[in-house]
């Protein structure tokens, strides 16, 4: 049986990545296989654009990103996400082409339309089966990125450095998703506890991995 394709959206500092970790303990329980990835992530070739892509000392424009961010998708997708799929897994991302979409359609200027087709040349055409995007006041999810950046957790600090009026923009932009595709696209409300958050999003979760 194919598996699930379920990723993690949301501007930083929103919690994402601590959800995905929350419905993949919660998955396993039910006795689901699961497989927990990221983007740029989860190849070798992959995790090597990341470390460009989040590289405090590096200044890429919108279009060198695109570039390298769909090479490291393909590679992504075609060993990973794919296979997975096709042998009946979960498979849980924290970021998909929708990032794409956002911080490089929309706030860097590169057009909607045009990283679509970009996402859908890189994907083969697969899409998320679900996609929870996990919204919460842009200044208020800056703290809690700033305060897990200190504590040496993550090395997303390039874009976390980014104007409030960025951030505000992917907000709005995760938004517009959301109305763009209401079938697959759920919004989470991310303020509260982590155990508060995640109980907003079993309800959205498809009845077969409730």
């Amino acid at each position: 049986m194919r598996g699930r394709f379920i990723t993690f959206e949301g501007g930083e500092g929103t919690g994402k990545s601590t959800q995905l970790g929350l419905l993949n303990d919660w998955l396993k329980a039910l006795g689901h296989a699961t497989m927990v990835t990221r983007e740029p992530g989860g190849t070798k070739l992959a995790e090597a654009v990341r470390r460009l892509l989040l590289d405090p000392e590096l200044e890429p424009d919108g279009l060198s990103e695109i570039f390298l961010l769909e090479a490291a998708r393909h590679d992504h997708v075609e060993r990973i996400i794919r296979p997975a799929i096709e042998e009946g897994a979960v498979v849980l991302c924290d970021r998909f082409t929708d990032s794409s979409l956002v911080y490089q359609g929309l706030v860097r200027g590169l057009g909607w339309d045009e990283v679509a087709a970009l996402n859908r040349l890189a994907t083969g055409g697969l899409e998320p089966d679900l996609t929870l995007v996990f919204d919460m006041d842009p200044e208020s999810a800056l703290a809690r990125a700033h305060s897990r950046n200190s504590l040496g957790r993550s090395r997303q600090s390039r874009l976390d450095d980014e104007p409030a009026e960025f951030h505000r923009r992917v907000r709005e932009g995760f938004v517009e998703l959301a109305e763009r595709e209401p079938d697959r696209v759920r919004v989470i409300d991310a303020d509260g506890p982590p155990e508060k958050v995640f109980a907003r999003v079993r309800p959205v979760l498809p009845e077969a991995l409730r």
